[in-house]
């Protein structure tokens, strides 16, 4: 029983083996690993950037298209196919914006039109 508490002095201890710096990183990282929560949370947000990253427009994949096919193009009937295939795609947001910015004019012309008439 005595050999069980006796000290001996080839007996090594983390502070012995690492310097301050590397046994201060190595109990930092074991605190680390005891956060559970964390962990997950660390999971989670990787997951969200994995399942949430941006991905390609329509319009953009239909302008791929456009360029990688006008190379088969041989007529003008083909030229037409493949511009009617592709182009509403590629020109909707344009033709949206256009709508929008219409739209907007319309509305401010009829509120100037009714302070007009209001002030009659």
């Amino acid at each position: 029983m005595a050999s069980t508490f006796s000290t001996s002095t080839s007996s090594t201890t983390p502070s012995d083996t690492f310097s301050a710096s590397k046994l201060n990183q190595q109990t930092m990282l074991s605190d680390l690993m005891q956060q559970k929560g964390l962990l997950i949370g660390l999971g989670v947000v990787m997951c969200a950037f994995v399942l949430f990253r941006p991905r390609s427009a329509p319009e953009e994949k239909a302008a791929r298209r456009l360029v990688r096919n006008i190379r088969r193009v041989d007529d003008a009937d083909d030229v037409r196919d493949l511009l009617g295939e592709n182009l509403p795609t590629i020109v909707r947001p344009a033709l949206l914006i256009a709508l929008n910015e219409v739209e907007r004019q319309v509305h401010k012309g009829f509120r100037t039109l009714e302070k007009e008439i209001e002030r009659l």
